[in-house]
Order: C-alpha cells, then structure tokens, then sequence
C-alpha cells in the first residue's frame, strides 16, 4: 500500500509543480490586464491540475480479433529471473511520513506561539470580532474552524474611525470567502509536500494574491478611500504586526514590509471594465479546463475494453502480469464466457503464451483454465474455481533451482447479465458443493540436487488439509510411486505445497475446511511432461517439475 502511496505522490507533486509554474509565470499578467481578484482566482489550476490526477486514466483500445484478445505483456519473459531488489520506495515513504510530521508539527507552534502572544481576548463588536491585549496581536483573521476577527489592543488609538471602518471591511472579506479556511488547505499541502521548495515559494505568493485580491475588493466598495487606506496599511506595518516571528500558519495576516509598497502601487490602478472582468473569467475557466485535461490525457493509457455481444453471459478479466524483473500494467478485458483471450510476449528466445477460457463452473463461480507455454515447452495448465472478484495469482518458475519469472494476478467477474440458473438451481447459499482448487502457488517445487543427481523421477501425492480460508493447516506425503523415491522427493513436494493458498472447498455454498491430494510429478527430461495428462475431473491439476530445460 505504501508504494502505491509514494507512486502517487510523486506523480501528484509533478503535475503540481507544473501548475505552480504556470500560474506563476501568468499571475501578473493577469493582474495588470484583469484585476487582483483573478490573478487570486488563477491559483484554482494548481488543485484543477491535481484533482483529475485521481481520475481514471485514459483507455486505449485494444486489438480483437477472431474472438480472441491480444494483450502485449508489459515486460519481457526472456528467461530472466524476477530480482528480489531492494525497494528504496517505502523507505522513502516512510521518510516523507516523517517530514510531514515535523513540517505540521513547526506549523502547530508557530501558531500557538502567535495565539500565546495575543493574550486575553475581549469581544469587541461581535463574538467574531475580538481585541487582544497585544499591540502587535492584529489586525488579522485567525484560526479555521471558527475563525475570528483579532484587533491590537491600541485599534481604538493607533487608527482614526475612516481607517477602523476600512480595516474591518479587508478582514470581513477575508472571512466571507473563506480565505482563513483556505489557509488551513494550504498549510496541510505543504506538510505533505515538505520537500519541494517550489510549493513553499508558491504558498508565499498566493497568500500575497490573496491580500491584493482582498485589498481591491476594499477599494471596489469604497473607491474614494485609496489614500485612507494607504495610510491604515502603512500604520499595520509600523506596527510591526507582520514580523517574521509573528507569522500565522493558519489565518489571513497582513503581508511583510516588503510587499507594502507593491500593495500600494496595485491602490493607484483602476479597476477593470466589467467585459474586462467577464472576459478574464472566461479565459481562466478556459485555461483551467485546458491545462487539467492536459494533465489527465499525460498520465499512461490503461487498456480499454473489448466487448463481444452475441447474447452470451459475459466476463470482466482484470490481469497483470510481472515478467522479465518489470511490474506489468493492469490489463482489463470483457468478453462471452466460453471464448479465450490470450496474454503473450513473442519478443526473443524467452517468449511466452498464455491462453485462457473462462466458464462458469456455477452461477455463482468462474472457471479460469489455460495452458502457459514458452516455445513447444508447457510451464504450467492452471485451472482455477472462482467467486466473481476474488483474487487469484500463480508464478511460474525458470528451471528446477530458478526463481519466478513471471507472476499473473488479477480477478474475474460476472459484466453485466450473469450466467441463467437452470430450472431446478438452488439458490447461491446453497449452491453446488464443490472441492478445493488452486488459487496462488507462489513457491513451486524445485527439483532436489541429489535426486536430479541420482536420476530419481517419480510422482509425489501430497495430502494437504485446506482451511476455509484456503491456506494450508498440513500438509504431507500421502503415498509416492515409486516407493523408492519417497525420501528423495517427498520433502521437496511438501515443503512447497505448504506455502500454495487454496480457493476453499463449499458445502452447500459456505467455504468449509477439506482435504485435496496434489501430484507432482518429477521428471528428468523435459520432453517428457508434454506425454503426461492433465487430472481429471474435480481433481486438482498436475505439477509438472523437470531437472533439464531447453534454453
């Protein structure tokens, strides 16, 4: 889980990164030609860009032909053994959780040490409006949940009734639309992004937009006040309110001395023409609607669907298959129960095949089965019992003593109509009793060193007891043959059944506990497999182990 996490973390923090450029390179543009209060507004692409990131990725289709389903796998099988290489990703991860932990942590002080400096608050014109016992505790908005107007304790002193008037009205903007609890958004942001300076340098900018954005909304009501308002904006500052040891994480605070004269050169322009405004608006919507349709269509297309309607029930297949050391993509198809997809790499020596049927063993279970092979080599027959979701997965191994070099999961489902009941069908809670089946055979035999040394061949039945939960609670040898390859052979069998996960037998409908008895066969030589036949009916498959591979 924690890697799909970072994945996505990362991919987030990209497009991110992308919108803040953007936005960045744009804000005073738009400001000049459009007004403060849409150079504010642009800041909405950075959330639009990330938003749709969490959306669905786009499809692209895939080939269909002949009632089979094509599916390029998404890493080579070349013989390769599957590395198990070391994973920086959830130690990053756990590095990130810990940044976050640290940034919120710092952000928590600085706001209680700002809230400890404004002392005893009094009500002033409201519960909303309180004054500090501080001079230098406001004017500002604080908190988020139930933010509050905060004033110096001299607000009656230090400014003149016109300059309160016009104070009061920046702050009751800033709570109106919110801005105190879009704050709080920002500064949760960057204590998940505390390792990308750009979005600190951001988060500066667009609190300075904000004030702006604020300060013409002032000016818009009171536009005969310019020079009054200059004045109450320099005695702000005089009075040292936005120190550096004084920033207030989450709130609106007045911005530093080094913004002030910008503030009041954006006092002195006009303010745009109502088309002008109309006309920003509809560009910003335009270029936002742009830019996050950009970022969702940049992300790699999952596969589409291929859907065959000739009447028959059908079947979503979700696969992924890890081959060649790669993590495979997820590969989704929906087809007519009965037909075969295939999943194949022709690339080089080490291609694969894979072909699959599905049916429907009951109307309320699949069955996967299907031949996996590499050349004329066959790897593995899976035949697989399947409740519509449940997860499934095998490995398939390279040679005796090598590890996988292929892994397939995925689920099964009923798409759309299901399966008609025959006349007579019990219901799904008393469906048909069926026995224990495969499901995950993550660790097959390997072929013992001594036995392969010695020339031992023979087929080992293993009786496994299955708990309703498939996994195995014992497992031994129930009888070899020959008998005199029971010492060489028996261990290997067991050892790896052991580790197997079952789908459960059912009694009328309900997973129970059961017995199976798994054959292994050992073979010297490869080309012998290929004469052996497949279990019969009810029965679980044959694993075929050979001590010699073709290359």
């Amino acid at each position: 889980m924690s890697v799909e996490i970072f994945d996505s973390l990362v991919r987030l923090t990209m497009v991110g990164s992308v919108a803040i450029l953007v936005v960045l390179a744009l804000r005073g543009v738009l400001r000049r030609m459009f007004g403060a209060q849409l150079a504010y507004a642009s800041w909405s692409l950075v959330p639009a860009m990330t938003a749709v990131m969490l959306l669905p990725a786009p499809t692209r289709p895939i080939e269909s032909f002949d009632g089979v389903a094509h599916i390029a796998a998404a890493a080579s099988a070349a013989q390769v053994p599957i590395p198990e290489a070391f994973d920086l990703r959830p130690l990053l991860m756990s590095a990130w959780l810990l940044g976050a932990l640290v940034t919120a942590a710092a952000f928590a002080l600085q706001q209680r040490s700002y809230l400890r400096g404004l002392g005893r608050l009094k009500p002033f014109d409201g519960v909303r409006i309180v004054q500090s016992e501080s001079d230098l505790g406001g004017p500002a908005l604080v908190g988020a949940w139930l933010p509050r107007i905060v004033l110096p304790a001299d607000f009656g002193l230090r400014y003149t009734d016109a300059e309160r008037e016009l104070i009061l009205a920046h702050e009751r903007v800033h709570l109106r639309r919110g801005d105190a609890w879009i704050n709080a958004i920002v500064a949760a942001v960057r204590c998940l992004n505390w390792f990308n300076p750009l979005l600190h340098y951001a988060a500066v900018k667009f609190r300075f937009d904000q004030e702006l954005a604020c300060d013409a909304a002032v000016i818009a009501r009171f536009p005969e006040a310019r020079r009054r308002y200059a004045g109450a904006m320099l005695k702000v500052q005089l009075a040292g309110q936005s120190r550096q040891e004084l920033r207030l994480p989450v709130g609106c605070q007045w911005p530093s001395n080094q913004n002030l004269k910008e503030r009041i050169l954006m006092l002195k322009q006009p303010r745009p023409r109502r088309a002008m405004r109309v006309a920003g608006l509809s560009l910003l919507a335009g270029a936002t609607s742009f830019f996050a349709y950009a970022a969702w269509a940049s992300q790699s297309p999952r596969p589409g669907t291929v859907v065959t309607d000739d009447g028959a029930p059908q079947v979503e297949v979700n696969l992924r298959v890890d081959a060649g050391g790669k993590r495979g993509k997820p590969l989704r198809l929906i087809q007519s129960l009965g037909k075969s997809f295939e999943i194949a790499d022709d690339d080089g020596a080490g291609a694969y095949r894979a072909q699959f049927t599905t049916s429907a063993a009951t109307a309320d279970s699949i069955t996967l089965e299907g031949s996996i092979r590499s050349g004329d080599r066959i790897l593995s027959t899976p035949n697989l019992v399947l409740k519509p979701g449940e997860p499934f997965s095998f490995v398939l191994n390279d040679g005796p003593q090598g590890p996988a070099i292929v892994r397939i999961e995925g689920t099964l489902a009923f798409a759309g109509k299901t399966p008609p009941r025959e006349e007579g069908d019990r219901p799904s809670t008393e469906a048909a009793d069926v026995e224990a089946t495969y499901r995950s055979m993550t660790n097959p035999p390997i072929y013992p060193l001594e036995a392969a040394k010695n020339r031992v061949e023979g087929t080992v039945f293993v009786a496994a007891a299955i708990a309703a939960d498939g996994s195995v609670q014992d497992a031994q040898v129930d009888h070899v043959v020959p008998e005199t390859s029971a010492a060489a052979l028996g261990e290997a069998a067991v050892t790896s059944v052991k580790s197997w996960t079952f789908n459960p037998a059912r009694r009328n409908g309900q997973a129970t506990t059961g017995k199976v008895v798994v054959p292994v066969e050992f073979f010297l030589h490869e080309a012998d497999v290929r004469r052996v036949p497949n279990g019969g009916p009810g029965a679980p498959d044959t694993v075929f182990i050979a001590a010699d591979r073709k290359d």
